[in-house]
């Protein structure tokens, strides 16, 4: 695929790689099982939701993150704070009482720490029942990690934004939609786009329109992305789907993006480097083909995940 009049995608841009027809096919098995109303306790495990397995978790980058930014007084009212380890709560989740707790713990310690980072008030949002939440529960409500995570990405996407109008924004591999709930809180009046392969899309599809106006919504194959005009998105986003591609594939994602999000603001949140073992290839950010003409905003260690890398841009209007 190229950038400007011709839009035939390259052999491997519309197929998914190797990973994600496994990981589809994971989702379908799932989904013929239970349905999508499990997605937050099945599918989302697959996605940025992170288990936290017992001992290994307490050995993470990310659990060591939290223990290094919690102060003491916050680390033991989240150690004494009841926590609800029944089976019945936790429900098609197959983990022993240890992870459970381990989980409770890390999800409280990161609530905390996004609490202290939301500029754009998502935390304010109430985790939405549908999808059935893992049971975790801090200072009188229900909370989770997946609103925390997107409530620190949301900040750092606010920063990109600044100033500048957003009315459409569109994002390549979306999960179940959890940022999109949180972008879509945020940016009342815009229109979302999601590109993703199915049976992804129709998980996002089920979720998102059942929280918001469907008319605010559009879902797309990547074949039927490659129709979107140029310069019709003001802000693009990316996060964790990318580095599962096959080198091929991303450069056609961003020659999507060049083109589509011309006069906008893209955010990528991509693994720093990662091994893709189905596909066999190992993916590095620093190597992906971003146009030298794309102008960088700011390039940082995303906080928490700290092996993954976020970056934003602004894409010149005649791209």
């Amino acid at each position: 695929m190229t950038t400007g009049g011709d839009r035939t995608p390259n052999g491997n841009f519309a197929k998914p790689s190797r990973f994600w027809e496994k990981l589809g096919s994971e989702h379908a098995a799932d989904l013929a099982t239970r349905g999508p109303d499990w997605v937050k306790r099945a599918q989302a495990l697959r996605y940025f939701t992170w288990r936290w397995r017992w001992p290994q978790a307490l050995r993470g980058e990310q659990f060591w993150f939290l223990v290094t930014h919690t102060s003491p007084m916050t680390w033991l009212r989240s150690l004494t704070a009841p926590v609800d380890l029944s089976p019945e709560s936790w429900d098609g989740v197959d983990w022993s009482a240890r992870e459970r707790w381990t989980y409770s713990i890390a999800v409280r310690l990161l609530w905390e720490f996004a609490r202290r980072h939301d500029s754009t008030q998502t935390l304010e949002l109430p985790e939405p029942a549908l999808g059935h939440p893992l049971p975790v529960f801090w200072r009188g409500r229900l909370i989770s990690q997946d609103l925390a995570n997107s409530a620190l990405e949301a900040a750092a996407i606010r920063r990109a934004i600044g100033a500048s109008r957003v009315e459409s924004v569109l994002e390549i591999g979306a999960g179940y939609g959890r940022t999109a709930y949180v972008l879509m809180n945020a940016l009342p009046e815009t229109a979302y786009t999601i590109v993703d392969v199915e049976p992804a899309l129709s998980i996002a599809r089920w979720y998102l329109t059942q929280l918001f106006p469907s008319e605010r919504l559009r879902f797309l194959r990547p074949d039927e992305a490659l129709l979107l005009p140029d310069g019709s998105v003001d802000l693009a986003v990316s996060i964790s789907s990318l580095q599962e591609m096959t080198p091929d594939q991303v450069r056609g994602y961003i020659d999507l993006l060049n083109r589509v999000a011309a006069g906008g603001i893209v955010y990528l949140k991509q693994w720093t480097e990662w091994q893709n073992p189905d596909d066999g290839v190992n993916l590095r950010f620093a190597d992906y083909p971003i146009p030298a003409s794309w102008n960088p905003i700011f390039s940082e260690p995303a906080p928490v995940q700290t092996s993954f890398q976020q970056i934003a841009w602004r894409v010149p209007g005649d791209a």
